[in-house]
């Protein structure tokens, strides 16, 4: 039996065919999933980019400061956890936010070794305009997504799982 079937021949599959067939599907569709959310993750990034183009702050930027609540401060260790990426890397970004005046480094309160970050008042303010700025884009998405909001959850279990892969990899 050829493996190019008509609509008249399909019926005549085996069991083990129709399996394999199957698996084949369901393969083609896992590897779909990382062009996919490549596509996203890039879409996304852009559209950020083009929020905050009217403002001081680069992309990659905001989620350094939307990790704060407040006037709380942060081990470098914690915000490089968050953010999934090196203590090195929240380093150079806090060194580019110190200088814009956003940011402050100080020292642990019970390790002197410890360097904690907290946002400044002008850190705070650009941080609540940067936070309007991604309520907004996530409102428009969640418009164009119309009432079904399973997605979501199905994506908050896929970065939990990418997260928990990169923190075993680090």
């Amino acid at each position: 039996m050829s493996h190019v079937q008509t609509a008249s021949t399909s019926h005549v599959a085996s069991a083990p065919q129709r399996d394999a067939a199957s698996r084949h599907e369901a393969v083609d569709d896992v590897l779909s999933l990382v062009p996919h959310l490549l596509s996203i993750a890039k879409s996304v990034r852009q559209l950020v980019g083009i929020k905050l183009a009217g403002t001081e702050v680069l992309v990659g930027q905001d989620a350094m400061l939307l990790l704060f609540d407040g006037d709380e401060a942060l081990p470098v260790s914690e915000v490089a956890c968050r953010l999934s990426v090196r203590p090195s890397t929240v380093s150079k970004m806090a060194d580019r936010l110190v200088a814009k005046g956003w940011l402050v480094r100080q020292t642990g309160p019970d390790d002197a070794r410890q360097t904690l970050v907290r946002l400044t008042g002008d850190g705070r303010r650009v941080s609540d305009e940067v936070r309007a700025l991604e309520a907004s884009l996530d409102a428009e998405l969640a418009t164009a997504l119309g009432a079904d909001r399973s997605m979501i959850k199905t994506l908050a279990q896929l970065d939990a799982v990418l997260a928990k892969r990169l923190s075993r990899l680090r």
